[in-house]
């Protein structure tokens, strides 16, 4: 296909240079403030542990400086773990970093920097499972490509250092199916445990660990030694502990209270398919429909193609177990056994996400690592493909590879262009305007800071701007990335007097029912003056007062 040495360091070369050049090109999301106070708070107390003074000195004025009056309070929302957000604090003040647009811009490229290395272990993952070069770099490709995870890999630093560490704690479980050396099965218990302090759902890595080992022990062909299973789960803890400083003091009460942050969340109302659900209470189709409108439409094809075909051959297999040898034919060799483990994880996620009323709301990025297992079983597909060419004896094989592998680049960058800078709501071909805008799109307000930059450059000349919103987005955090006399000239007003306002932003998010709910209805004094439109969907509006 496209076997070359050159080809893997080229694609890895383009896709940093790619980021390095654009990082400071996108918006910045709600949650940033919040992670960012996270961060300091967790220093404060790394520093107070170890005795650092300076540094705590340093992390408490940084902290300190951190206000909102909306802002979640972090004392109680200090469940997340620490392994993107402290590291974060800590190069703000090693580097003296005192300017707002450049400590979160440091941010955005640190989350390309772990999309970077969670995209390398993909393809060594690929590789890993394919052996061959040219399919894993197929799969790289397909990963690089994915748009939301592309714009989401400059600013959202929960669901894609997620994405990361799973595929790096993939990786080493391959590796451990492989060879059960120590050190593969220290570091999977590393990775899986950092993952677990990012997003708790990790926490089926040891799970399906176990799960795996029990269908080889209860085999009479194939026996796993029981110390690895041991191994594994007493190093996986003592990261988890390490990595999680939350358990460092009433370890279980403090477990236990994550689960209860995650019920007490925000219920927020939202929009799907012009109709408002809470966000616990979402259809059961809500997941697989979001996939498919957000989901480029090569990597939806051969995706189906992969996991129906592996699906049916599961299946088969199943009512093929030799009764005197039961569950050891599920697979014949270890790469179906690593087919299997993916398997098990798309279909037990789909499900958990499907049908356990997990709150899900901006699209459906907190699942977004499901793309892992989208983009392997596509990939499995073309590895198949490729096999059936290759026995055929297909003399064109390589050249007809080459020429849809080249269109498929040029037509998906063209697409990540069209978007840019709001790659992260993409929407594939198939799906019409009339969808995407009964959907939300900019959830967590990455349109904010464009719309500032914009309007204080269109009024420089007004002493002062009065700001209003007609949506359930906090405007007013965007405003500290503002130069200082800009940000003095804005004042955001309440929902109540955005009446009075110049000018009023809108990203058509709602925590009601705007069918039922005149919250947000634009006063009859103002009239639609800008209209931000990306492929037919509207990212924000701007309405202006007539008198």
């Amino acid at each position: 296909m496209i076997k070359n040495k050159f080809y893997l360091p080229l694609i890895l070369f383009i896709f940093f240079t790619a980021g390095f050049l654009i990082y400071k090109d996108f918006g910045f999301n709600i949650d940033e403030k919040f992670h960012r106070s996270n961060g300091f708070y967790w220093l404060i107390y790394l520093s107070d542990f170890f005795g650092l003074d300076h540094l705590k000195s340093l992390a408490e004025s940084k902290f300190n400086d951190i206000q909102g009056f909306t802002l979640s309070p972090v004392e109680y929302f200090n469940k997340y773990g620490i392994i993107f957000d402290v590291p974060a604090a800590l190069l703000e003040i090693l580097f003296k970093i005192d300017k707002p647009i450049e400590y979160y811009q440091l941010r955005h490229f640190l989350v390309f920097i772990f999309h970077f290395i969670g995209a390398i272990f993909f393809y060594l993952l690929l590789q890993n499972r394919f052996k061959e070069e040219n399919i894993a770099l197929v799969g790289l490709i397909f990963l690089i490509l994915m748009p939301r995870l592309f714009g989401d890999s400059f600013q959202n630093n929960k669901d894609i250092v997620f994405l990361s560490l799973y595929s790096i704690s993939l990786f080493y479980y391959f590796s451990v199916l492989d060879n059960k050396k120590n050190l593969y099965i220290i570091l999977f218990a590393l990775f899986s445990a950092l993952a677990t302090t990012v997003r708790i759902v990790a926490f089926f890595l040891p799970v399906s660990f176990i799960f795996i080992y029990l269908v080889n022990f209860f085999s009479k062909s194939k026996r796993t030694s029981i110390k690895t299973i041991i191994l594994y789960l007493f190093f996986y803890f003592a990261f988890l502990f390490i990595f999680w400083p939350l358990l460092w003091e009433n370890t279980i009460q403090n477990f236990l209270s994550y689960f209860k942050i995650l019920d007490d969340y925000f219920n927020s109302k939202v929009l799907f398919l012009g109709n408002y659900y809470y966000s616990n209470n979402l259809p059961y189709y809500y997941l697989i429909f979001w996939i498919y409108v957000s989901t480029p439409i090569f990597h939806l094809i051969f995706f189906s193609l992969g996991f129906t075909h592996y699906t049916y051959r599961l299946i088969r297999r199943f009512f093929d177990i030799k009764k005197v040898v039961p569950y050891s034919d599920l697979w014949r060799s270890v790469a179906e056994k690593k087919d299997f483990l993916i398997f098990l994880n798309l279909t037990v996620f789909f499900l958990f996400f499907s049908y356990m009323n997990i709150k899900l709301y901006n699209s459906w990025r907190i699942a977004y690592f499901l793309y892992l297992f989208i983009i392997y079983f596509a990939v499995y597909k073309i590895y198949v493909l490729n096999l059936i060419f290759r026995k055929k004896n297909f003399k064109l094989k390589n050249k007809v590879n080459l020429i849809l592998i080249i269109f498929f680049i040029l037509f998906s960058s063209y697409r990540i262009y069209l978007y840019h800078p709001y790659q992260s709501f993409y929407f594939n071909i198939f799906t019409t305007n009339n969808i995407k805008n009964s959907l939300e799109v900019d959830y967590t307000g990455l349109s904010g800071y464009s719309f500032l930059k914009d309007i204080v450059e269109l009024e420089k000349n007004k002493d002062q701007l009065k700001i209003g919103t007609a949506s359930w987005y906090p405007l007013w955090r965007m405003t500290d990335l503002l130069k200082k006399d800009d940000k003095n000239r804005i004042k955001i007003l309440s929902n109540d007097d955005r009446y009075k306002s110049d000018y009023i932003y809108s990203n058509r998010i709602s925590e009601v029912d705007k069918k039922i709910d005149n919250k947000y209805n634009i006063p009859n004094n103002f009239k639609k003056f800008k209209e931000i439109v990306v492929d037919g969907a509207i990212i924000y509006e701007v309405y202006k007062r007539t008198e």
